[in-house]
């Protein structure tokens, strides 16, 4: 009789032990599920951001201002405006010259800022800023002068063209870093030549749009 009790007991300890190892195989393996599903999450979190945030260039708004005495100036930006899409403004000397030769020559040499009006009021919004004007005694007129003094161009994009009988651009470009200091400063073009005025956009970054 106690031997019957003896293999009844380690029957059931036996029993016992197998249920417990069968508990325990289900519990690691629900664990090893959950940790499998959290690094799962982690890792699609971890991904990086796609879509119309990802990349994103800024694209500014082009302003083609210039000043034009005999209209050749405001044929050749109105040329740019056409390539680049941007918006025109005509800078004009508030008072008229009565010799404009001599107070021309003598505005530039003395470093003067004549008064002048400007056709759009929100200069300060566009990013890159084409200026555009004639040559006069090789050097920018002395309205080109007060219109870059007249404006914050910190971080914006300035592009001078000009037109001329015979000088080049080359020796009116001071003015740009001298009053501009922290613009950039793009490489200019002496438009005489209406058919440079494409291959020097298309170098600048700015095609037809």
């Amino acid at each position: 009789m106690k031997r019957l009790l003896a293999i009844g007991f380690s029957v059931v300890i036996v029993l016992t032990l197998a249920a417990c190892g069968n508990n325990e195989s289900h519990t690691t393996e629900i664990q090893a599920e959950e940790a499998a599903e959290d690094n799962s999450i982690e890792e699609t979190n971890s991904e990086p951001e796609t879509g119309s945030n990802a990349g994103n260039t800024k694209s500014g708004n082009v302003l083609i201002a210039y000043f034009s005495h005999t209209g050749n100036t405001k044929e050749v930006a109105e040329l740019i405006a056409g390539h680049t899409g941007g918006d025109l403004a005509e800078i004009k000397r508030t008072e008229e010259y009565e010799d404009l030769n001599t107070e021309a020559e003598d505005e530039i040499n003395e470093g003067a800022r004549p008064e002048i009006t400007v056709s759009v009021d929100n200069v300060s919004a566009y990013d890159t800023i084409f200026v555009g004007y004639p040559i006069w005694f090789d050097e920018a007129p002395a309205m080109i002068a007060t219109f870059l003094e007249s404006y914050d161009f910190d971080g914006k994009t300035i592009v001078p063209f000009c037109t001329s009988s015979s000088d080049t651009i080359d020796n009116s470009l001071h003015i740009f870093k001298e009053l501009c200091p922290d613009a950039v400063i793009a490489e200019g073009l002496t438009a005489n030549d209406t058919e440079d005025i494409e291959p020097w956009l298309n170098e600048l970054g700015f095609g037809q749009r």
